[in-house]
């Protein structure tokens, strides 16, 4: 199938602010812009994302208090955008199906949907289980519960 991309589709009869882009972008910014609209679309339209994002937020805030160590932050930052990621997928897909079987139930849809909302399900779990590891020797140390052999032995010299 040919590329439309250079085709430009004429909106006869409507007003100029009524039509909308069906060409790529002509430069950098118009692409940085569409993409900045993009996330905020996200987190204007989507509960979870901000949810999501007042969590991530959060969790920095925690990882500054505790001085996570650069590899700590690593597997946080990870935990976090996996989590954020999916979200923007489940969107993205929830929106394709939404504009396909427009307000029509199919069980493929509906496949879809599920499928894309369990998939962010794992990623909070799998957040979830990342932070439980990194935070846990941090907390601990904070109401002096020793959490490495090696630092119980040192205690008692």
């Amino acid at each position: 199938m040919a590329s439309r991309d250079n085709e430009r589709t004429e909106l006869e009869g409507l007003p100029d602010h009524e039509k909308r882009q069906t060409v790529r972008n002509g430069s950098f910014l118009k692409a940085l812009r569409n993409s900045l609209n993009g996330i905020w679309l996200i987190l204007v339209r989507e509960r979870n994302m901000r949810i999501h994002v007042v969590l991530a937020f959060l969790i920095l805030v925690a990882g500054l208090h505790y001085g996570l160590y650069r590899a700590d932050w690593l597997w946080v930052t990870m935990a976090i955008f996996i989590v954020i990621f999916s979200e923007f997928l489940n969107t993205i897909i929830e929106a394709v199906v939404d504009l396909v079987v427009e307000k029509k139930y199919h069980p493929l849809a509906k496949l879809a949907k599920d499928v894309a909302a369990g998939a962010v399900l794992v990623a909070v779990g799998v957040e979830i289980i990342i932070l439980l590891l990194i935070f846990q020797p941090y907390v601990w140390r904070q109401f002096g519960i020793v959490t490495n052999f090696s630092d119980l032995l040192h205690r008692f010299q």
